[in-house]
This record gives C-alpha cells, structure tokens and sequence, in this order.
C-alpha cells in the first residue's frame, strides 16, 4: 500500500506540475518506510493467504497494487479451491509481491500481467510487464532492482528463474518451483 500510496503521489504531481520540497520529503519517507515494513512482513504471513489460499491471495495482490498508473491482471490454469502446504504458499506469495514492488519501481509499466499454472510437478509463475526493460543479463547488475534477492529465494527453493527484458519494450519473468510432497 506504501509503494502504492507513493505511485498515486507521484503520478498527482506530475499530472499537476508540482515541484515541492516537502512533498519529495515525503516520498522519501514513504519509500523508507515501504522497505521497512516490506522487511518486517516477510516474517508475517497475509490473512487472506492463510483463509483462502494462494490464488485469492495473489488474486488480492494484484487489486491492491493497481491504480491509475499500472494494472496489475491475474490468471490461473490451477483450481481456485487448490491449497498447497502454508509454508510453500507463504514462499510463492513473497517472491510475487518483490517482483510486483520491483515493477512499481522500475518499470515505468502501465501493465502487468501474473499467470500461474502447474506443469510436471512444478508450480510455474511467469510475470511480464509493458515496461522500459533493460538492457544487462549480468546478475550483479541487477542488484539495484532487489532480482539478486529474488534468485536466491527461488535458488533456496530449488527453482529457477529466467529473466528477459528488452528496452522500451518490457520484462518477463518465469519461475518454476517445485510442487511439495
């Protein structure tokens, strides 16, 4: 909701030509207090994920980081009443909800599209956006956009993840992880 509320400021004063001190001040501390809480919540888990399930949960994700600026679109081919081990739901929801802060951040997007399926005993996640991209493949250079964080999750879970960007054009994003046993 922070990077939310930062993207509805953003989008006003540039929509309005406003150019004030104390307005990027508080972006700055809306910023800081995303990666704050953004810190803390991981070691929380959402009630929604916990009641329902993954795919409501990722479902909710999406609604509450659209807004004017960016549409956030979700689909699955996996039965909406399908539940996996809490755990493993808690893993796919968090790395979902660093790709879509890195996609409000980075990607100057108006589109985002999150598609999960299962194929071969595996949980397949893939995420494009309409974005500016990039140019690196390089790992170490994609540190400023928090991916490094986000292979290693998934590496921790024995998936993978392939990254392809072109600039001007977008990002798309596969995982696939394991199912559990």
């Amino acid at each position: 909701m922070l990077s939310s509320a930062g993207l509805h400021l953003n989008t006003f004063t540039v929509q309005n030509e406003i150019k004030s001190d104390e307005i990027t001040k508080a972006k700055t501390i809306l910023s800081q207090a995303h990666d704050l809480l953004r810190d803390i919540s991981h070691d929380l888990v959402p009630s929604l994920l916990v009641r329902f399930g993954l795919f409501y949960a990722l479902e909710d994700l999406c609604e509450k980081n659209s807004n004017s600026a960016i549409v956030f679109e979700f689909s699955s081919s996996i039965s909406t009443d399908k539940r996996y081990h809490e755990k493993f739901e808690m893993k796919v929801y968090f790395i979902v909800s660093e790709l879509f802060n890195n996609i409000i951040k980075h990607s100057k997007a108006k589109k985002a599209n999150l598609l999960m399926t299962e194929k071969n005993n595996q949980l397949i996640l893939r995420i494009d956006d309409d974005g500016i991209g990039f140019k690196t493949q390089k790992p170490k250079d994609l540190e400023g956009f928090g991916l490094n964080r986000i292979r290693a999750r998934v590496k921790k879970y024995k998936g993978t993840i392939s990254i392809t960007s072109k600039e001007n054009i977008g990002t798309q994003i596969k995982i696939q992880i394991p199912l559990p046993h």
